[in-house]
């Protein structure tokens, strides 16, 4: 892990950004306090907790009426994926 203080960070971005992908890059403020940064995978999923709220909600509302599947016994979970996306 590798602790920089903001203006060491500021006045080398480049260099940490770059540290940021094999390294843990925490970064300290007197007035803000400490944070870690992170690099964004293509993968990653980022929403705001609002939103993963709300598709929460709808998750448990279709739930409540109904609307869920249920692995068949036996079934792969291949299969069962398939057979999810096939019937919408």
């Amino acid at each position: 892990m590798v602790v920089v203080s903001s203006r060491e960070f500021r006045a080398n971005q480049r260099k940490y950004f770059d540290l940021a992908q094999t390294n843990d890059v925490v970064i300290t403020s007197r007035s803000y306090g400490s944070y870690r940064l992170v690099p964004v995978k293509e993968d990653d999923l980022l929403m705001d907790s609002a939103t993963l709220d709300a598709k929460i909600r709808k998750g448990i509302e279709d739930y409540e009426n109904g609307k869920a599947y249920k692995m068949k016994e036996g079934e792969t979970v291949d299969d069962f994926l398939g057979r999810m996306l096939n019937e919408d």
